[in-house]
């Protein structure tokens, strides 16, 4: 059963550890680079011009923009940065300032400025809340930086005026057709009047009705108004959308249909107050009077807080993309399209008062209601002709100025000195960079090294617990009469060392881990050969006999036996003889209580052998005489013999090697054990490097080791 587990920080820091010579490499690589580049790479000097983002009053509407939000000023920052103003800026240059940048051509000098804003050496920003923008250019040339910050912002500013004036020149002439057809109709009118008092020789109203016309003449100029300023809103709506793609024409409407659908509940207000300030013009209060303004001033109100819902909305909605869908446009179109509401909701109100003052009209009597219709009909006209008249002033203004909605507030100067903090700045992110990139190369080395080095990993990836984990030999603990250089052998001197401790600590963990205790029979494998069973098979079994338990060791290795070898037990009989009935031999060993058999001659039929009937006769025998059998096998994973010999023992170990084993030969393991039903105890963990891992595994090391028997070093 996998059992899951928690990673911290300590795990990280094992592998980091593990891994400290490829972390200190790649950092150590980075930082001669960042010692190379901060002494040897060619100064850079840094220039920076300002510019101010001004508060603009629209003069077709009534709409007074404050300061700019920070959609608007990213706007500016992009455009900037964009292609047509790149290009001005470019085709600006003459062929003096050129040859002075050695730069050669206007081609040369633009791919230069787009190389330059895509590798961040043209940064444009804004000064936190400010509408301040700074476009800071870093160039090995001092000249080329301050030409590139000044020119920048010289033609931005030149860019925002032309696309006012644009604006401008296509309200100004609406206006002027307009002015003109409303001219036309009020020199009609007076024809009109002046040929009717003629006619009938009359002079005038009564102040009455004189009253009641004026009313309803402020009505009519209030909706011929209204019906002006909506088509121009259409038109400068119109305007937007021709400087649109059909994709980014789609995505607007679209914007515009979730603005409209959330708005209704604001559009309803704002036609609720319409209509009252048409209902206060009907009982005769004039526009000048304090409860019309009042209304007028909570109409503005609520258009402000229309266009902020609409632009909170797009953002949520993500439709904002000041870099992808020309937000600027999108953000002017849903502004327009608020008024455009406004104003269509005034048309609605007006219509409805200016139907009340036609009734009563009618009951005027029929030649004081036909010189009170032309009396209506001459002030109206003169009202909405003065009124046009003004438009068109302030239309022909802002076509002919020449400054729009960015000021130059300081322009760059000659750097007198290279930037080094620039040097130092990227010579510091080399350093961190190489921080990140050494400790996420010793995480991707770990990934890809398949050998296990941690516990947690075997047990992931077989559901079986750690039961020990014994340090990898040193020099001075390893047998030197040995042909196998690292292998050691628990000894009465060797009692006190670390290494003993761990066979302690294992000794414990495997009684611990059953409910009975000491299992009687337990077969010692591992999945891979040269992990070190032969070993563990050895000194486990003298841990246990240190204990007082009565211990037999039996080299079931009838292929490559290694306990002879390393007990130097002389070549004799062992179990192959004792399976084929011709003999027994019982080697003592020089610590009371153990035996061990060895393996005798190799057979040519092993796996028959420990197949036998003779063979599960031995165990049974073995068990009866002895406390504990230990059985040193082959790997699990290259023969059958193992397998074989664990479904006649009680319990069985594998033993992983630390950095060899690895962890496809784990899950491999795992899957047969699964497959044929053998229940094995738990993993024993192989030459561990308790430096690596001091950490976590030096425990033993640091607080176990004794130098001398009875005497502990600190």
């Amino acid at each position: 059963m996998n059992k899951e587990y928690e990673i911290d920080i300590k795990d990280y820091l094992r592998i980091i550890r593990r891994r400290g010579g490829i972390v200190i490499g790649i950092i150590a690589v980075c930082f001669i680079l960042s010692i190379l580049y901060f002494f040897y790479a060619p100064p850079n000097f840094t220039s920076t011009s300002k510019i101010l983002v001004k508060r603009v009053e629209s003069i077709f509407t009534s709409t007074y923009y404050k300061s700019p939000t920070e959609e608007e000023i990213t706007n500016h920052i992009f455009l900037i940065k964009s292609y047509p103003v790149l290009e001005k800026t470019t085709e600006s240059f003459t062929d003096d300032e050129l040859e002075k940048m050695g730069i050669g051509t206007k081609d040369k000098a633009f791919s230069r400025m787009k190389s330059n804003i895509d590798n961040g050496r043209i940064e444009v920003s804004s000064k936190g809340e400010s509408r301040i923008i700074e476009i800071r250019v870093t160039e090995a040339n001092p000249y080329i930086s301050q030409l590139f910050a000044n020119r920048l912002a010289e033609t931005y500013r030149s860019f925002d005026i032309e696309i006012k004036k644009e604006d401008a020149h296509s309200a100004y002439d609406f206006i002027a057709d307009q002015t003109e057809k409303v001219q036309r109709d009020l020199e009609e009118s007076e024809e009109k009047l002046k040929e009717f008092k003629e006619k009938y020789g009359i002079l005038g109203i009564s102040a009455e009705i004189e009253q009641f016309i004026r009313q309803m003449s402020d009505i009519e100029k209030e909706l011929k108004s209204a019906s002006i300023e909506a088509e121009v809103l259409e038109k400068k709506i119109n305007a937007v959308k021709s400087k649109l793609n059909e994709q980014q024409k789609t995505l607007l409407t679209e914007a515009s249909q979730t603005s409209y659908s959330v708005l209704v509940d604001l559009k309803r207000q704002l036609t609720s107050l319409e209509n009252e300030k048409a209902n206060l013009l009907i009982q005769g209060y004039s526009p000048e009077d304090q409860k019309i303004l009042k209304i007028n001033q909570s109409i503005q109100s609520l258009k402000d807080k229309m266009s902020t819902v609409a632009r909170d909305l797009l953002q949520k909605e993500g439709t904002l993309d000041p870099l992808v869908q020309m937000e600027d446009f999108m953000q002017q179109s849903v502004n327009l399209a608020i008024d455009y509401a406004v104003a269509k909701s005034r048309i609605e109100a007006l219509d409805e008062a200016l139907r009340y003052y036609k009734n009563r009209l009618n009951r005027i009597p029929k030649r004081e209601l036909e010189l009170a219709r032309l009396e209506r009909e001459k002030e109206a006209n003169k009202e909405i002709y003065l009124m046009l008249l003004e438009k068109r002033e302030q239309a022909q203004i802002e076509e002919v100025r020449e400054s729009g909605g960015i000021s130059i507030l300081e322009l760059a100067r000659l750097p007198k000195g290279p930037n080094t903090m620039s040097k130092v700045k990227k010579s510091v992110l080399f350093l961190i960079l190489g921080v990140l990139l050494g400790i996420g190369g010793g995480f991707v080395v770990d990934y890809v090294d398949s050998a296990v080095r941690d516990e947690f990993e075997i047990t992931r990836i077989s559901g079986l617990p750690i039961l020990g984990r014994i340090p990898v030999i040193e020099n001075d603990k390893k047998d030197k009469n040995n042909s196998n250089g690292d292998f050691f052998v628990l000894t009465e001197k060797e009692s006190r060392s670390h290494i003993a401790e761990a066979f302690r600590s294992l000794r414990a963990n495997i009684k611990l881990s059953r409910a009975e205790g000491f299992p009687s029979s337990i077969l010692i494998t591992g999945p891979d050969a040269g992990s070190g069973k032969s070993m563990i098979a050895i000194n486990l079994a003298l841990s246990f006999v240190s204990s007082g338990k009565k211990v037999l060791l039996v080299d079931t290795d009838l292929r490559r036996p290694a306990i002879e070898k390393y007990l130097k037990i002389k070549k004799e009989k062992g179990l192959t003889e004792l399976l084929v009935n011709e003999g027994q031999g019982i080697q003592p060993l020089s610590i009371d209580g153990l035996k061990v058999i060895p393996s005798g001659e190799l057979p040519p039929n092993p796996s028959e052998l420990l197949d036998s009937d003779r063979m599960k006769q031995l165990l049974n025998q073995w068990k009866k005489e002895y406390d504990i059998v230990l059985l040193d096998s082959p790997p699990l994973m290259t023969v059958s013999d193992s397998r074989i010999l664990a479904s006649e023992v009680e319990e069985t170990l594998l033993v992983a090697s630390y950095g060899e084993t690895n962890r496809h030969m784990i899950a491999q393991t795992s899957e047969l054990l699964k497959q044929l039903s053998i229940k094995a105890l738990g993993y024993i963990l192989n030459k561990v490097d308790i430096h690596k891992e001091y950490g976590y595994y030096g425990y033993y090391y640091g607080y176990y080791y004794y130098s001398k028997p009875g005497k502990r070093e600190d």
